[in-house]
Formats: structure tokens, C-alpha cells, sequence
């Protein structure tokens, strides 16, 4: 890709959009879907752990074949990567609109469904984010991943209300058939989009070479592991805590199925209001201290969430969350593009998926607490664990909070 790109502003670049777009339209799809499983599952279960399993179920593929997808990017050309997976999940979001409307639709339909499309999750990270970053340069990177999460922010708010009225007024099907629409229109925004001509050095290292230089990489560096760390942390103690929300909502607060995706959504909200201000004010010297005091103040206010028994406080404390996670999501990517060697981004983004999908440990972790003691006791167990976790993170990993340089491939 020509380096000449990355001068083209951000909002007039053509591609830029194009992937951004993308990542929006399938982030809607993602949200919407992640609270009509939920609501399916608990509805025809009314286990936690089920309900936690189908999100875990989603994030899998990362842990499988995350280190994978960097190495497969450098190889394939990253539009053809993208074509595919959208395609392929189009095809299981109607596939469940069908199973629905013919009134076959049972719960592992809906496993496999969030296993086939956390492996199109997966290629998020090494193919659709990288592209941006190619686009934006090293200096506007955490300009640029903050745009993404504004839109995924918006997403977050507007896929679950959107699937909690569709469940509560038509049914499932709507759910899934709108999801159906939104992949589709992924699929022909990237399919109409000119494949470009990309440059890989990959044809002379082995995949063997690939993931042993990572390796080393992480070995020398002085601040990819911690960062690496803290991202497990969040994905192990943090995250999962959103797959209880709808327990919480349908179970303790006794809201219906569209009060639960208003609920929901809140988290959303907060992701949205950080993700303006970071589009607008985020620089990349600040990059670690958001991404580190992001994830100690999600697992705070999660503890706080747990503890509350009203809808406005539970919202409230929602926002907040959706609020610091806005700065964990947008600082992730850019640090780890900002600090990865020349050449080596994608394999050091698929490193990331792989770390990500560390979350099914945690999504069993809450699962299994929840049955056993409750949604409510849960969150509050695994939020203190969190704190402890990121306590030590710190202690071993003192350039956490360092300011970040601004030059890609630091090792500070």
C-alpha cells in the first residue's frame, strides 16, 4: 500500500471509510446478536452459564487461531480475507432466520452460530484494523482506532435496543433478519471496494520463523508483555461481566425484554461519550495511561454495578463502564501498532486476538460462579480478582504508565 495514503485526511480517504464502515455495520450486527442469544439462552435455559458459554463460545477463535491470523494476513491479500468473512457471516445470520421462522431454532444452533462468527471476529484485528492503521500512519493511529470505537460505540448502544425491541415485538427472527441485512450490507460495501496491491515480506520467513520472531519480540521488549498482560486481565476479570447484564436485568431487576436492551445499551453510551472525546482530544504520548487506568476503573465501577439494585443507579454505573472500556478499546490496537517492529504489526496483531481470546476463561469463570451463587455475586467476585490482577500488572510492568513515544516500534 502506497505510503503516500496516510497524507490523504482521514475523513475524505475513500478506504479509510470503506473499513470503517465495515467495522461498523458488522459491530451492529455483533451487539445486536450478543443480546438475543442471551436472551434465547436464559429464556430457554435459565442458566448463567449457558448464557456466558455462548459469548465465550464467540471469542474462542481467537484463542485458537489468533496468532494465526496475523501470519495468514501477510500471506493473503487482506481484501480477500475480508470478503470472505463477511460473506460467511451473512450466510449464518440467515441461516438462523430460517431455523427461526420454521421454528426449529434451538440453543447449540445458537453455539455454533457464535463460534463460525467469532472466527469472522477474528480476522478483525490482523486484516481490517491493520488496514486502517496502514492508512492512517504511525502519528494518527490513536486518532484512528478512536474513530473505530466511536463507531463500535454506537453500535454498542444501537444493537441492543435494537434487538431487545425486535425480540419483545416480532420475535427472534426480526433479530436475526435485520443482523442478516447489516452483514449483507458489510459484504457489498468491501465487495465494491478496488482490491488493492499489498506488499509482504512474508514470502521469504516460514510460518515457523514468523510466530518464533514474535516470540522474541516479546522476550526483548520491555512493554508489549505487560500491555499483553493487561489485556488478558481485562478479557479474563473485566469483559465477562457484560454476559451477566442480561441475567441481572431479566432475573433481579425483573425488566422486559426491550427495558433489558435499553439496559444494555447504556454500557454502549458511555463507549460512545469516550470514544468522542478521544477522537477529538486522544494523543499518543497518553495512550498507556488510558489503557491501563481504563481497565482498573472497568473493574471498580463493575463492583459497583453488582452491588446495585435499582435501573437508573445500574445504568448509571453502566455508562461509566462503557465510558473507561471506550479508552481500553481505542488504546489497544494503537499501542500495539505504535510499539511492534517495522514489518511485523499483523503478527503482533494476531499476538492481541490471541490474548483476547483468553476471554472464554473468564466467560466460564462468571458462568460457573453465577449458577453457583448468582449473577449478582459473581460480578462482585470477579471484579475484586480483576483489581488484584491489574495491582500486581502494575507493580511488574512499571512502564504501564509511562508516557508513550510517539515513533512506531519503541521499546520502551
Amino acid at each position: 500500500m502506497s505510503e503516500h495514503v496516510a497524507l490523504v485526511p482521514l475523513h475524505r480517504n475513500r478506504a479509510f471509510l470503506t473499513f470503517w464502515g465495515l467495522g461498523a455495520l458488522n459491530s451492529t450486527g455483533r451487539w445486536l446478536e450478543t443480546l438475543v442469544f442471551a436472551i434465547f439462552v436464559f429464556d430457554q435455559t435459565g442458566s448463567p452459564f449457558l448464557v456466558a458459554s455462548m459469548l465465550m463460545l464467540r471469542l474462542l477463535p481467537m484463542a485458537m487461531f489468533g496468532i494465526f491470523g496475523g501470519i495468514v494476513a501477510d500471506r493473503l491479500n487482506r481484501y480477500t480475507i475480508l470478503r470472505l468473512a463477511s460473506a460467511l457471516v451473512t450466510i449464518v445470520a440467515l441461516t438462523l432466520y430460517l431455523f427461526a421462522i420454521n421454528g426449529i431454532l434451538e440453543v447449540w444452533h445458537i453455539g455454533v452460530a457464535s463460534f463460525l462468527s467469532g472466527l469472522v471476529w477474528s480476522t478483525d484485528f490482523p486484516v481490517r484494523r491493520t488496514l486502517m492503521s496502514d492508512l492512517a500512519g504511525p502519528a494518527r493511529v490513536s486518532r484512528a482506532m478512536s474513530l473505530d470505537i466511536l463507531a463500535g460505540s454506537v453500535t454498542r448502544t444501537l444493537g441492543p435496543i435494537l434487538g431487545g425491541i425486535l425480540y419483545q415485538q416480532i420475535g427472534i427472527e426480526g433479530a436475526f433478519l435485520l443482523g442478516g441485512c447489516l452483514y449483507a450490507a458489510g459484504l457489498i460495501l468491501i465487495a465494491m471496494t478496488k482490491r488493492q496491491t499489498e506488499t509482504s515480506t512474508a514470502a521469504q520467513r516460514s510460518v515457523l520463523d514468523d510466530i518464533r520472531h514474535g516470540l522474541a519480540i516479546l522476550r526483548d521488549h520491555e512493554f508489549l508483555p505487560g500491555m499483553l498482560v493487561v489485556t488478558i486481565i481485562f478479557n479474563v476479570w473485566g469483559y465477562p461481566f457484560i454476559s451477566m447484564v442480561p441475567v441481572i436485568a431479566k432475573d433481579f431487576l425483573d425488566l422486559s425484554d426491550a427495558a433489558t436492551g435499553f439496559l444494555t445499551s447504556a454500557e454502549g453510551a458511555g463507549a460512545l461519550l469516550g470514544a468522542i472525546a478521544l477522537s477529538i482530544l486522544a494523543k499518543s504520548e497518553h495512550s498507556r495511561y488510558f489503557y491501563t487506568l481504563a481497565v482498573l476503573t472497568y473493574c471498580v465501577f463493575a463492583f459497583s454495578f453488582s452491588l446495585s439494585n435499582t435501573l437508573w443507579l445500574s445504568a448509571t454505573l453502566l455508562v461509566i463502564v462503557g465510558l473507561v472500556s471506550a479508552a481500553f478499546g481505542a488504546m489497544q490496537s494503537a499501542l500495539v501498532l505504535l510499539n511492534s517492529p517495522a514489518g511485523y504489526q499483523r503478527q503482533m496483531m494476531g499476538v492481541l486476538s490471541v490474548c483476547i481470546g483468553t476471554a472464554p476463561i473468564g466467560f466460564l469463570h462468571i458462568g460457573f460462579l453465577a449458577d453457583q451463587f448468582g449473577a449478582t455475586t459473581a460480578c462482585t467476585i470477579t471484579a475484586i480478582e480483576g483489581v488484584l490482577a491489574m495491582t500486581i500488572a502494575i507493580w511488574r510492568w512499571p512502564t504501564l504508565l509511562k508516557s508513550q513515544p510517539t515513533h512506531q516500534g519503541s521499546t520502551v
